[in-house]
């Protein structure tokens, strides 16, 4: 009897653990808001977004003042600029208003699949401190607008709220079961191994979720300008590939961790 007690027990901290690892990532690294900003902020240091952002406030600084000559003197301290630590903190807060996009519900007369995020903040930065030959006043906001086909506003609101519950409730189940599957077990070594497995199949599982969003990100950007999805996908990248490491680690701890309940099993075996 204790032992089906303790195999079940198994199963289902095997099956949260699965479940816990790419569920977890989700709620903490893409709905949690500073979770999503963090990871989106490591792109900034990427050279496409870079140039993307730098060319950006140059045709911005062109389009309201009217003056091709103004936008190439901006554009020299528009590049040193996007390699600053203050592009970094303004992307920052870019990447805030792409989440709150996402995650929160639009107003009744939001553009449902267009994103429009605020550059204002950067223009500043570089307008200031530029050596432009006459002073240029650029009116706020000034907006990035990308047009999106498949997403729309607040699309993630309801699909993140579960997500939180599933994340917790799977990664307390793994626990729980973890704990009374080896207090249940006759052979703790095995269930020990089994646990393993688990964990195993749990980094399998968040790699496998990334390759996917990768896939999926791309295929939904088909529609996007170029230069909008690459930023798009530098971004996303940087956050899957923290999935990808954290997930390494499990299953690499998992191995581990049959290996111990191996050799424990054949231990206590002789």
């Amino acid at each position: 009897m204790r032992s089906v007690v303790a195999g079940l027990f198994t199963a289902v901290g095997m099956v949260c653990m699965i479940v816990a690892v790419p569920s977890m990532w989700l709620s903490q690294r893409v709905v949690a808001e500073s979770g999503f900003v963090s990871s989106a902020a490591e792109a900034a240091h990427d050279e496409q977004v870079q140039n993307y952002f730098a060319e950006k406030v140059a045709s911005s600084v062109q389009e309201r003042t009217g003056s091709a000559v103004l936008a190439e003197a901006v554009l020299p301290t528009a590049r040193n600029y996007a390699r600053s630590d203050g592009f970094v903190e303004d992307f920052s807060e870019v990447a805030r208003q792409q989440h709150h996009w996402l995650f929160t519900e639009p107003g009744p007369d939001a553009a449902l699949h267009t994103m429009e995020l605020d550059i204002s903040p950067m223009i500043n930065r570089v307008v200031r401190s530029a050596p432009l030959p006459v002073p240029v006043q650029v009116p706020s906001p000034v907006t990035v607008t990308i047009d999106q086909s498949n997403i729309t506003a607040g699309s993630l609101e309801d699909s993140g709220t579960l997500v939180n519950i599933l994340a917790w409730v799977s990664v307390i189940g793994a626990v729980v079961a973890s704990l009374l599957a080896l207090l249940t077990a006759n052979r703790r070594s095995t269930t020990l191994a089994w646990l393993g497995v688990g964990a195993v199949l749990a980094g399998l599982a968040g790699w496998g979720l990334a390759v996917f969003t990768n896939n999926l990100v791309s295929e939904r950007l088909t529609d996007t300008d170029d230069a909008s999805r690459t930023t798009i996908e530098v971004v996303v990248g940087g956050i899957v590939d923290h999935l990808s490491t954290i997930s390494m680690y499990v299953g690499i701890g998992g191995v581990v961790v049959v290996i111990v309940g191996v050799v424990a099993r054949v231990a206590s075996g002789r």
